[in-house]
């Protein structure tokens, strides 16, 4: 049985919906960090392309204050 053709989505993608979904910037980082983690479905292909699962994109939101690259400042504050 055939699927969706908009089942899978590329990173970029997911940075702009997660962003938008979440009313605020997400880093490219972070939605990497999230597909780590196991909290996004990933699907690798053997020219190094990789796509990401979009039903786990849309469902995704992010906190404000994290997300983005402002973490480092965080981490030297004392």
């Amino acid at each position: 049985m055939k699927r969706g053709t908009n089942t899978w989505i590329t990173h970029a993608e997911a940075v702009t919906i997660i962003g938008k979904n979440s009313h605020h910037p997400v880093s490219p980082q972070y939605v990497q960090t999230l597909v780590n983690r196991g909290k996004i479905g990933m699907r690798s292909f053997r020219d190094g392309k990789q796509l990401l699962k979009r039903s786990n994109v849309e469902a995704t939101r992010v906190a404000v204050g994290t997300g983005n690259l402002h973490h480092r400042d965080r981490a030297t504050t004392s």
